[in-house]
């Protein structure tokens, strides 16, 4: 017989060790949520903080660090998150040769971090232009990822995903960086995203299943 909760009642898991794994168990462990489907096979559910653009958001036409949402997402600490982003960039003006770079900043201090981003090497001038490259890296740091453009008129793409390790917990912002002010500014177009979720605990190896 199912259980109903209405109104503002809530169904709240107390955190406990995740013990055997049994076909059809709901775990919470304090850090992430897990369910198991089938035999021990015990997976995290997403409890995923999103951030979509809804409107283009305009930056600044500097070569300082700049925020891709205009927002942060809070984290909390000793916990190995999964991200994953979609991040589009436009401008119609100015002529001064510069690159892409990006980065995360904010608050929370990170044990380690690893992700790829998949961006066309050079500029274009249109959403579908340029060759897709993939870049590793291993680093919250500005890394560059473009070769500079004199072009006035660009649209410019970078699909991510990867983990990151919270020691201390805060604020993790996206940003990027332009080498230089280009003479106008760029904006993030509507549609761009942000997705991130607990995975596991930090300062071990996440082992979530039947890995052995």
């Amino acid at each position: 017989m199912p259980v109903v909760i209405s109104g503002t009642d809530n169904f709240i898991l107390n955190a406990d060790g995740l013990g055997t794994a049994v076909g059809g168990a709901l775990d919470y462990n304090g850090t992430a949520l897990y369910f198991t489907p089938t035999g021990t096979q015990r997976g995290v559910v997403p409890g995923a903080q999103f951030f979509r653009l809804d409107s283009n958001l305009a930056g600044a036409n500097v070569n300082t660090v700049q925020s891709v949402f205009g927002v942060g997402v809070t984290l909390s600490a000793s916990t190995v998150y999964e991200f994953e982003s979609v991040y589009h960039f436009v401008k119609t003006a100015g002529t001064t040769s510069h690159g892409f770079g990006l980065s995360f900043g904010g608050t929370a201090t990170l044990n380690n971090i690893s992700y790829s981003a998949l961006f066309p090497p050079t500029i274009p001038v249109t959403g579908n232009g340029g060759t897709a490259s993939v870049f590793v890296n291993t680093t919250a740091a500005n890394t560059a990822y473009t070769a500079t453009t004199t072009t006035a008129g660009v649209s410019w793409y970078a699909v991510i995903r990867g983990t990151v390790s919270i020691n201390a917990g805060g604020t993790l912002i996206p940003q990027y960086t332009l080498t230089a002010a280009p003479g106008g500014a760029y904006s993030t177009v509507a549609g761009s995203y942000f997705l991130i979720y607990p995975i596991g605990a930090s300062g071990a190896n996440v082992n979530v299943g039947t890995w052995a």
